[in-house]
């Protein structure tokens, strides 16, 4: 069984290519979701995916893999189930055996994001995240812990449904950056306002959700590119 990908982002970066996609899990069955984790998942990953027992939790994880594995299968001109996907200790993603690329994988309320970058320069990491749109409990106190003055300034200036999607859009990069790191979610509020330091672009997500790509070349004497 396969399941439907929509493409989110493609981003030049310098000699190398960023492209994300993502996919929707709400509507797969435990049936439809079983089947895809029996193409998908290496004997690891079936031992991490069985013992979740949230209908959302297992169809996210299989997801994941499944596009991670598609995209990288293509990437690197074997079956999907050949990539050497493994996961560091802090539970970030990464292929062995395969310089130049980088991976990133996000989840919320059942939508699935993956990232997949190819041909990069070394030091150059990628990073994805996405949310469901929504009123975020506490999300004023959050904001003074860890968005930056001018963002806080770009938020008083919102109001309602369009200051809680303001809030997500920034969260959402932050988020992504720390992930392009490696570092987590409690090093957020050192994250660099958008635009310095690294390439923030947005992804096309289906009605209801908000995110984006990060990318951060660590060289100081490169930028990153551009997206399309």
């Amino acid at each position: 069984m396969t399941a439907p990908r929509a493409p989110a982002a493609r981003v030049r970066v310098g000699p190398g290519l960023v492209r994300a996609w993502w996919a929707d899990g709400r509507g797969l069955s435990a049936r439809a979701v079983d089947q895809l984790a029996a193409g998908a998942l290496g004997p690891r990953e079936r031992l991490r995916y069985d013992a979740v027992h949230d209908p959302v939790g297992r169809a996210e994880f299989v997801l994941a893999r499944f596009l991670l594995r598609t995209a990288l299968g293509r990437a690197l001109g074997r079956p999907p189930t050949r990539v050497p996907l493994a996961v560091d200790a802090a539970g970030r993603p990464w292929v062995a055996g395969a310089p130049g690329v980088d991976v990133s994988v996000a989840h919320a309320a059942g939508l699935v994001a993956v990232a997949v970058g190819t041909g990069l320069a070394p030091r150059t990491r990628i990073g994805v995240d996405v949310e469901e749109v929504r009123a975020v409990p506490r999300a004023d106190a959050l904001a003074g812990r860890l968005f930056s003055p001018a963002e806080r300034a770009r938020l008083d200036a919102a109001a309602g449904p369009a200051g809680d999607r303001l809030w997500l859009d920034i969260w959402t990069r932050r988020e992504a950056y720390v992930k392009a790191l490696g570092t987590g979610v409690r090093a957020m509020a050192g994250a660099p306002d958008q635009g310095v330091g690294h390439l923030w672009q947005p992804l096309r997500l289906p009605r209801g959700f908000t995110g984006g790509l990060v990318v951060v070349d660590r060289d100081p004497h490169r930028g990153p590119g551009s997206g399309s």
